[in-house]
């Protein structure tokens, strides 16, 4: 075993009680949740779904675009990305206070918030906290857990796209290696599932990624389809065993991968858009019960020969409850809302992906007096959570 990082020894604290869940709260925003859904629309509901991205120095066409796609459409939710922090928090600032709703703010921060601002430091990569050993490892990972969760919560974002839970055999001849915690099944899942109780005990929603298990593969989804052809009961025994333990122990979200395992659907397609990855595999067999969000649309292991629109609709349809980083926003907005308006797609399917929307946003406090999604004394917050180097 090697030592602990010396920055991870330097950046975790003592973190507190798991927060008991209060009966009185969770009824409260059921009937904050319960209230909405009687006044949107359904153009206003298909709009909650769409999860759209603030990237570094923005184009003025984009910005008034995305103004627009919030202002006018509703879009429910935001995707950080790299750059730094002083210019995106004036613009999620500015993005809120156009908002019918609290926009849900996400990002990847699967070594801290440092993974997109560098301001912040940065915490070892999963596959270096992997080579911790025993008990300490699982609450040191808790510990980081609280720390990224605070990190993220002092600006507003409130969904961490982490932990990644990909059971990778050999981490070192892949360019995404370091995101494993390890080869072994158990270990990913109860480092795992450590990191996302911290987070989730700090008020932020964890989505363990990417489902039902990217490790297998060498092929880059960004650029194309991997096609993974294990049988069922190598799945069941490897990439779908950590996957479970956070199921059980209330993950909050699962993003779906672009691959194909034609041991789930043996048409070939994308799991991403799969409704018996999803609906199947996740939500039957597995029992998920949370919020699915598939990997960003725009990848071409599912873009490669279908439009923006159809891509979109393909996810919605297959069961995602988000969708991440999409095109042709408005257009597919208005395609989907004509479909359910129209009785051609049920109202109840509908109803039940945003329902799961707002109970994130509900149980954030969103929709409770006095709530403020704006970020303030950011100065502070940074200087708080990068303690000065030693002299």
């Amino acid at each position: 075993m090697k030592p602990l990082s010396l920055l991870l020894a330097v950046a975790l604290v003592l973190a507190a009680c798991t927060r008991p869940s209060d009966p009185r709260a969770e009824s409260r925003h059921q009937a904050q949740v319960d209230a909405l859904m009687q006044q949107l629309s359904i153009h206003e509901k298909v709009a909650q779904l769409f999860v759209i991205t603030i990237s570094r120095e923005p184009e003025e066409e984009t910005i008034a675009l995305q103004d627009s796609l919030i202002r006018d459409y509703g879009v429910g939710g935001l995707i950080i990305m790299r750059g730094p922090i002083g210019p995106f928090v004036e613009r999620m600032n500015h993005m809120q206070s156009l908002a019918k709703l609290p926009l849900l703010i996400a990002t990847d921060a699967e070594w801290g918030a440092a993974m997109r601002f560098a301001e912040y430091l940065p915490y070892p990569r999963q596959r270096i906290l992997g080579r911790i050993e025993g008990r300490r490892a699982e609450r040191l990972l808790y510990r980081m857990g609280r720390n990224v969760g605070r990190e993220l919560r002092d600006l507003g974002i409130y969904v961490n796209y982490a932990p990644v839970v990909d059971v990778c055999p050999d981490p070192y001849d892949k360019s995404d290696g370091q995101r494993s915690f390890d080869s072994d099944p158990q270990v990913v899942g109860a480092y795992a599932s450590a990191y996302m109780h911290g987070m989730q005990d700090e008020g932020i929603y964890a989505c363990a990624k990417h489902y039902p298990g990217h490790g297998a593969t060498k092929v880059d989804s960004h650029f194309q389809l991997p096609v993974v052809l294990y049988d069922r009961a190598q799945l069941d025994s490897v990439g779908l065993v950590p996957f479970q333990r956070l199921i059980d122990e209330g993950v909050a979200m699962i993003m779906v991968a672009h691959m194909s395992i034609p041991a789930i659907d043996p048409t070939g397609v994308p799991m991403s858009i799969s409704s018996a990855c999803m609906n199947g595999l996740l939500r039957e067999e597995q029992g998920f019960n949370g919020v699915v969000i598939t990997d960003a649309v725009g990848m071409q292991g599912v873009a490669a020969g279908r439009t923006p629109l159809e891509v979109n609709t393909a996810v919605y349809r297959a069961g995602s409850d988000m969708i991440l980083m999409p095109d042709d926003i408005k257009l597919s907005i208005d395609a989907i809302t004509d479909s359910v308006a129209t009785g051609v797609w049920p109202l109840e399917e509908l109803d039940a992906k945003v329902r799961k929307v707002l109970e994130l946003k509900a149980r954030a406090g969103f929709f409770d007096d006095g709530y403020d999604p704006q970020v303030r004394d950011l100065d502070t917050k940074v200087a708080e959570a990068r303690p000065p180097d030693p002299a």
